[in-house]
């Protein structure tokens, strides 16, 4: 097994930068501008023999482990892929191995549960999807047909949009349409149409609204994103492996460490070795930090904005919360009430002062905080998902003067 680390942002150190752009609202989801475009390598792990048979198909992940699918199998691992927990050696349901299912394709993980395409080559009439308990990798009672007219060359991956409620599926080869699945039972409730034929997709998965999907194009091995609305297919980027490697996994890890994506590949003239590349946003692997200057002096009326001197290492998304002291002289906020976040702001490139309002998000208009002592937390955000340590701040909301 070898480790080779690509490109990464050098650390800031010994000194706090200006903050660059700060902002109170969440990025991405459904309603964003557009797909991330800005990755760049800065991990790759090589696995030879039998720890590279047990992942060469698909990945997928809860933030915490990885997953990893095989022709007949899953096997877990822990986020560095050092450690392996669980295995299930014969994963395809003796039922539809019987009937000739002989292939897991790329898997995805939602609630608890991994969503796994099972395909039965070189026919592919039947193709089904069937559902494992995420800690044993046994299956459990769900699995689903999926419909033959809309897969007649098998079903190589699914991905699940938990933010929309729905999953993915396409035909594999000179993809022209995406179906739209419920999770109830995985009817075909609508397909979208998109804009330009994609050729062989190998995986794929859902990441802030967009369909984000690895290709086994010749030698460029293209990743790609689409709009699950419009279908309008985006190029992102050429990983230029060569014809000697194959495309197959997809997946996005997700913590408190920020948003990794990773892409597995077979080598085939180097023993059929499985490399699972890392990739992160503009190659970001540093936590930002935020660091409090000072907070106004005057304490504010109640509907006013408490002004907040900050610094930060890098540009960050500030997510804040108020909280109501529950107790009374000075360690009253030794105790609080429940946390309450507070409504979207924007800060324009390079301010260093964040009016939070003395507002929550409990209402769609704002409800505003009454008088009474109150502690804030502000928490950075990066580009790159990665949440830094919070600040926080008290003060005392006073009852405007009549």
């Amino acid at each position: 097994m070898r480790r080779r680390t690509g490109d990464r942002l050098t650390s800031i150190a010994g000194a706090v930068a200006l903050l660059a752009a700060l902002t109170l609202f969440p990025a991405g989801g459904a309603g964003a501008a557009g797909p991330v475009r800005d990755w760049k390598q800065t991990d790759e792990r090589s696995f030879a023999g039998a720890d590279a048979l047990t992942k060469t198909q698909g990945m997928a992940s809860d933030g915490t482990r990885m997953f990893f699918s095989w022709n007949l199998g899953l096997h877990s691992m822990d986020l560095d892929m050092s450690i392996g927990l669980e295995q299930n050696l014969t994963g395809i349901p003796s039922d539809l191995a019987s009937a000739g299912s002989n292939h897991i394709g790329d898997i995805d993980f939602s609630a608890g549960r991994i969503y796994a395409t099972i395909e039965d080559g070189p026919g592919y009439l039947n193709p089904t999807l069937v559902l494992y308990d995420a800690e044993t990798l046994q299956p459990g009672p769900e699995r689903f047909r999926l419909e033959y007219d809309r897969l007649r060359k098998g079903v190589p991956w699914v991905a699940i949009d938990d933010e929309r409620g729905v999953a993915y599926t396409a035909q594999w080869n000179d993809t022209t349409m995406l179906n739209v699945h419920r999770l109830s039972d995985f009817a075909i409730t609508s397909t979208v149409q998109l804009d330009k034929p994609v050729p062989r997709i190998q995986g794929a998965e859902v990441y802030k609204g967009y369909l984000y999907a690895a290709r086994d194009n010749y030698a460029e091995k293209s990743v790609i994103a689409i709009d699950p609305v419009t279908g309008h297919v985006s190029y992102l980027f050429n990983r230029d492996l060569g014809l000697d490697h194959e495309v197959e996994g997809m997946t996005f890890v997700t913590n408190d460490q920020g948003t990794t994506m990773r892409l597995s590949d077979i080598d085939k003239s180097d023993n059929y070795r499985v490399d699972v590349t890392s990739y992160r946003i503009a190659g970001d692997t540093t936590p930002p930090e935020l660091t409090l200057l000072r907070k106004n002096e005057d304490e504010p009326l109640a509907g006013q904005k408490l002004d907040v001197r900050a610094l930060a290492s890098e540009p960050v998304t500030i997510d804040a919360t108020w909280s109501r002291c529950l107790g009374t002289g000075p360690r009253a906020c030794r105790r609080t009430g429940p946390a309450r976040p507070a409504p979207p702001l924007k800060f324009s490139q390079g301010s260093t002062t964040l009016p939070v309002p003395t507002r929550t998000r409990s209402a769609s208009e704002g409800k505003g905080l009454g008088p009474g002592r109150y502690r804030l937390e502000l928490t950075p955000v990066d580009i790159a998902d990665a949440t830094g340590e919070p600040i926080t701040v008290t003060t005392r909301i006073r009852v405007p003067r009549r």
